[in-house]
């Protein structure tokens, strides 16, 4: 019985994100330029402040379903840092920074650099 031959996956959308912490802005660092990084919106607050959660906007919306990985750039006062995404939609997803072992100093959600790539 012959097998159908499958399309192999491929990496759609990649960057890296930098926190500016005097600005309190993220930017693009690298990467394809396909997608664009935001704050995400709150409710009834202009320009909301960044808390660790931003939103990664596809240019065109992706056709059919797809996987992030994202991974945290730890720094000297959050060398845990990790990041998790959620919120999938064809036009991008949500990622969240936060630092699992949260002391007094700071809270758990953080802002921080990360890294992302679609694969499809």
């Amino acid at each position: 019985m012959a097998t159908k031959p499958v399309a192999a996956a491929r990496i759609t959308h990649h960057g890296v994100i930098a926190f500016d912490f005097v600005t309190g802005l993220y930017s693009r660092a690298s990467g394809t330029g396909n997608w664009t990084v935001r704050p995400i919106d709150w409710p009834g607050v202009p320009g909301p402040p960044p808390v660790g959660q931003v939103l990664i906007q596809f240019e065109e919306a992706i056709e059919g379903p797809y996987t992030v990985l994202v991974s945290a750039s730890r720094s000297a006062d959050a060398p845990m840092l990790s990041a998790n995404y959620g919120d999938v939609t064809p036009a991008g997803f949500v990622v969240i920074l936060f630092n699992p072992v949260a002391v007094s100093s700071y809270q758990t959600v953080r802002n921080g650099n990360f890294s992302f790539a679609v694969i499809q």
